[in-house]
């Protein structure tokens, strides 16, 4: 039978909260929570922070605080939800889907976030291929005037770091392949194309540079596509703005063959 004192105005500074479970304790003026052994902290759960003094959450921190987006949904085919904790952004609209949202997993559905004024996302992995498209490791900021996502650059822990980026290509890639498009203030160092396959066509050819200088890294006479090896240019070009590094391939008559590894490396300054 439940018993009731509601005259009680003290208890213990140690309390166990049903039998063997955890204990509310007092530890120098500050409240703590302990599992029943006193030996570590049990977990506390609440409501949403509403007042200026509310404890916040980890699903607030998540989705409003400190917000990592993972992922990207399209809202045609979106990812099935499943994996609790994760935040994903809309790139391209569809069904209950909005573009330029964002969406919590809650383990098992996904619940929409509205973007807010001022709000502040940090991208860990390039999201391509959608209406609207977000560079790794960038912080963006939500312009609600323009309704839109504002890039700020580079992450702060990935300035004044060396990165990479590689692909391979093969005798059907002609064209322009998009290597990586580097952030503001870069400095490409080195590119390197490791021939596995030869290529076999007439004067196949490959560039790496940019819009602006296709071969501003690599020119074709520094790498022998025709031959197995691997081939090395250095470099310290700063691109003042993103910018599009890509692997030019040019190759005539009717080519069979051919694969190389094309690797970039650049600095973030």
């Amino acid at each position: 039978m439940a018993t009731y004192n509601y005259g009680l105005i003290g208890i213990g500074s140690d309390v166990e909260l049903g039998k063997d479970g955890p204990r509310i304790k007092v530890n120098t003026g500050v409240i703590e929570a302990r599992n029943n052994a006193d030996t570590d902290f049990a977990i506390l759960r609440g409501g949403h922070p509403v007042d200026e003094n509310d404890l916040v959450t980890k699903k607030y921190l998540e989705t409003r605080a400190h917000v990592i987006v993972t992922g990207q949904i399209d809202g045609g085919s979106p990812p099935a939800a499943g994996t609790a904790g994760r935040v994903y952004i809309c790139t391209t609209a569809g069904g209950a889907f909005t573009l330029d949202y964002l969406y919590y997993d809650n383990g098992t559905s996904w619940e929409e976030i509205t973007p807010h004024e001022g709000m502040v996302i940090k991208v860990t992995d390039d999201l391509t291929g959608g209406t609207h498209e977000f560079d790794a490791d960038h912080l963006y900021m939500w312009d609600e005037d323009g309704t839109q996502w504002v890039d700020l650059g580079p992450a702060p822990e990935v300035t004044a770091v060396v990165k990479n980026a590689r692909i391979t290509i093969d005798h059907t890639d002609t064209g322009a392949n998009l290597i990586k498009n580097v952030p503001a203030n870069s400095i490409a160092t080195k590119v390197m194309v490791s021939v596995t396959q030869t290529f076999d066509g007439t004067s196949p050819g490959l560039k790496v540079g940019d819009a602006s200088d296709v071969d501003r890294l690599m020119t074709d006479q520094e790498n022998k596509l025709n031959k197995v090896g691997v081939y090395k240019t250095d470099n310290l070009y700063l691109y003042g703005s993103a910018t599009d590094v890509n692997a030019t391939l040019t190759i005539g008559g009717s080519p069979s063959q051919g694969q190389a590894l094309v690797y970039l490396e650049y600095a973030i300054a």
